[in-house]
Parts: C-alpha cells; structure tokens; sequence
C-alpha cells in the first residue's frame, strides 16, 4: 500500500499527516504515509486543491480532514 498526502505545508495538512501516522501505526501497516509538497505532480493530472490524499494512487481525499476514525475506515477500504 501506498499512502501520498500532498499539501503545501498548511496547518491542517501536518494535522492529516499526524492522523495518517497514527492510524497506519495503530493498524500495524509497515510503512509510512508520504508528505510531498510538491504540488505539480497532482496538478498534472488535472486534481486541484490544498491537500490532495492518494492511496495506491487513487484519490481518497481532496480538502477534507476527517478525524482519525474516519480515516482508518477509509485506509481499510484500500487494505
């Protein structure tokens, strides 16, 4: 599984990113969600936004910060 988080270092992005760690430790996944700043590679591919999720490359989330249980639900769909 792949995890991306793009955001160009907004509050609430670093606030995601904490969650993302959180849930991948507390679901015992051995990897770590990815912090990429750089903007274009999203952009690229027509997605707009502030802070752009993708799992095994496909969009999970676009500007939305949903809380850690929201997230684990979300991570799980993809497992």
């Amino acid at each position: 599984m792949r995890i991306q988080l793009y955001n160009r270092g907004t509050a609430q992005g670093k606030k995601l990113l904490s969650d993302l760690d959180e849930v991948c430790h507390r679901l015992q996944l051995d990897f770590d969600p990815e912090f990429i700043n750089d903007m274009g590679k999203v952009y690229s591919r027509g997605l707009t936004g502030d802070t752009i999720l993708l799992i095994n490359n496909e969009v999970a989330l676009i500007d939305k910060y949903p809380d850690q249980k929201e997230l684990e639900a979300i991570i799980q769909d993809y497992l």
